[in-house]
């Protein structure tokens, strides 16, 4: 297994299926979670107790996109 420790995994349609499978395996290998997707509350449950933030955008939307952008430059 490999460490993430100190680093920050961004996860688009982090809140189900595929994505949040991936955002948990992230996880456990030691990532701070950026989970993004449509809902967040979805967001948040997967999130649960796992360090991170989540970000809640459609990213097909131009304007959504954008925001994420100087969301993560903050």
């Amino acid at each position: 297994m490999f460490s993430l420790e100190g680093k920050t995994a961004l996860v688009t349609g982090g809140g189900s299926g595929l994505g949040e499978a991936m955002a948990h395996a992230l996880s456990n290998a030691g990532a701070r979670l950026l989970l993004v997707g449509r809902r967040e509350n979805r967001l948040q449950e997967a999130l649960g107790d796992r360090e991170g933030v989540v970000f809640a955008a459609d990213l097909s939307a131009k304007n959504s996109v954008d925001a994420l952008k100087v969301f993560c430059d903050e």
